[in-house]
């Protein structure tokens, strides 16, 4: 079933990156949502990603993984991911049953995400800084 509405949306809010899901995804919707995460990864005008999950109404383990996915590559760069809710209790239940809530940066609010991302790129910034100047 294809939708007349856009479920993946990208901006940029106080110099992050926000990634919006909202409905449903799933296997048809796995390249763009990677797609979507990958470029908000590559945004250096930006100091991290968000991703909003408050709209997301249902995700299988295909979106499950790209979020994943996504979490480790943006932690290789290094770069801020954070995703944000509230949380349908369907999508907060897939977190729970296979414990990925236990491994990502997540927060309750749009507003405590955008925080969290720029409170993990100063850390990042400090740590940076510090692992380079010889004590």
């Amino acid at each position: 079933m294809v939708s007349d509405r856009q479920r993946i949306d990208v901006t940029r809010q106080d110099r992050v990156t926000v990634v919006f899901f909202r409905d449903d995804l799933d296997l048809t919707d796995e390249a763009e949502a990677y797609l979507a995460l990958s470029g908000a990864r590559r945004d250096t005008g930006t100091t991290g990603t968000l991703l909003d999950l408050a709209g997301l109404t249902f995700a299988d383990s295909t979106t499950l993984n790209v979020i994943l996915r996504s979490y480790n590559e943006h932690r290789a760069e290094p770069r801020p991911f954070v995703l944000s809710g509230p949380y349908h209790p369907a999508i907060a239940r897939l977190f729970e049953i296979t414990g990925a809530g236990e491994a990502l940066e997540m927060t309750g609010s749009r507003h405590e995400g955008l925080l969290r991302v720029h409170e993990l790129h100063g850390l990042l910034g400090r740590d940076q800084t510090s692992a380079s100047d010889p004590q």
